[in-house]
């Protein structure tokens, strides 16, 4: 297929894969400042695990080089690209990083697990525009893609991957939904150029306490049930309490109790939508004594209960 990354958009669509691999999904979002973020997510069959499916060739042309990102939050997968003749093998630790005005690649996914990924796109007069020509060409540096057509897989700290594939709320639609990807988007930017570049103005070191708070984060993301008290959290980290929600406000703008519940809620909303989990499941994962309690929550955040999202979705499947 040939792709112009500033088309329309293209609504949530079904992956065309053989009923006997599995099935999948995949969308994209042409954004204000001129981007376009994709996510897709691919759920196999147990009798393929293990193996490498190719599922995709893929002749895209781009009417300026880009910087192209794709990163999973779940799964591996291997590009193959025909110019350069090598594979490139991501995964939930690894991102791709391409810079490019033409994408000639075979797409194979690993099996082994389910995928979920999600993709940027950004044009280099965007890029130079948002962060300025320098700073655009620092941060190409330090992901070793100055050149067009180079690609390379570069490791990134799970918090800024965090930023980005939490950049769409599947509850906001339209043109305030656009700007809250933006926003997201922007947010990603900053990071990632902080931390391949350091080249945010007037940074200051990370601290001891920052860097206890970062993984403090990035370990709550990867628990499932009761996140534990604040007092635990602090004999864990070795934190003293005040220091320690004073410091996790500081740095994601949020409450760390307010911070994680809409996090998970988030994921609970997507789940309700692709998913026939249990209600009942979804909310004992999440950590709440009691479905009740889950309602409540959900309704709060969402305007609306988690029964009704799951009837609506299956009346527009």
């Amino acid at each position: 297929m040939a792709f112009d990354y500033a088309e329309q958009d293209m609504p949530l669509t079904q992956h065309k894969m053989p009923e006997q691999i599995g099935e999948g999904w995949w969308q994209s979002i042409h954004l204000p400042l001129n981007m376009v973020i994709r996510r897709g997510m691919a759920h196999f069959r147990p009798e393929v695990s293990g193996k490498l499916l190719p599922v995709a060739t893929i002749e895209e042309h781009f009417f300026e080089p880009v910087l192209c990102v794709q990163s999973t939050i779940k799964g591996r997968v291997v590009l193959l690209d025909h110019k350069l003749g090598n594979d490139f093998i991501f995964g939930h630790e690894n991102c791709l990083f391409e810079h490019i005005d033409v994408r000639e690649s075979l797409v194979r996914l690993d099996a082994s697990d389910d995928i979920e990924m999600t993709t940027l796109v950004i044009g280099d007069s965007v890029l130079n525009q948002l962060l300025g020509t320098e700073y655009a060409q620092a941060l190409l540096a330090a992901l070793k893609v100055t050149s067009i057509s180079s690609i390379a897989v570069n490791k990134v700290p799970h918090n800024i991957n965090r930023l980005l594939h939490s950049c769409i709320s599947d509850h906001l639609t339209g043109h305030i939904g656009k700007l809250h990807i933006q926003a997201n988007v922007l947010d990603y930017l900053c990071a990632l150029s902080q931390y391949f570049t350091g080249t945010i103005e007037n940074q200051k070191p990370e601290s001891d306490l920052q860097t206890r708070i970062h993984q403090m984060h990035d370990d709550l993301l990867q628990l499932e049930g009761k996140v534990p008290s604040l007092n635990e959290l602090a004999v864990k980290y070795e934190i003293p309490g005040r220091k320690l929600k004073e410091g996790f406000t500081a740095i994601y703008g949020k409450s760390l109790f307010s911070y994680i519940s809409e996090l998970r809620l988030d994921e609970a909303h997507a789940t309700l939508k692709e998913s026939d989990i249990p209600m009942k499941t979804i909310a004992k994962n999440l950590g709440y004594s009691h479905v009740n309690h889950f309602i409540t929550a959900f309704g709060k955040q969402f305007g609306y209960s988690p029964g009704s999202l799951r009837k609506k979705s299956k009346q527009n499947v």
